[in-house]
């Protein structure tokens, strides 16, 4: 399923607590694989990037993403190394 977080959860994703709502609905919908399409994303901060890494750690969905810009795919990678080291 793809989902386009930019028209969903806005252009600047800067809380902590939108990732973890972010993935508790993915793990709420009975789709088992989700591409999560970053294209409309403008900004996020680590701390959400750190609890979207976190989260999608412990839930079952096989998750992915595409269309990061590159700032974003720096944050993303730097958070995703904090997390799973």
């Amino acid at each position: 399923m793809l989902i386009n977080i930019g028209a969903e959860f806005g252009t600047h994703l800067e809380s902590s607590d939108i990732a973890i709502e972010l993935v508790d609905i993915l793990n709420k919908i009975p789709e088992d694989d989700f591409i999560l399409d970053f294209k409309d994303v403008i900004f996020i901060t680590m701390n959400f990037a750190q609890a979207y890494y976190a989260a999608k750690s412990e839930s079952s969905k096989k998750i992915s993403e595409i269309n990061l810009s590159d700032n974003i795919k720096v944050t993303m990678g730097a958070a995703d190394e904090a997390v799973n080291p």
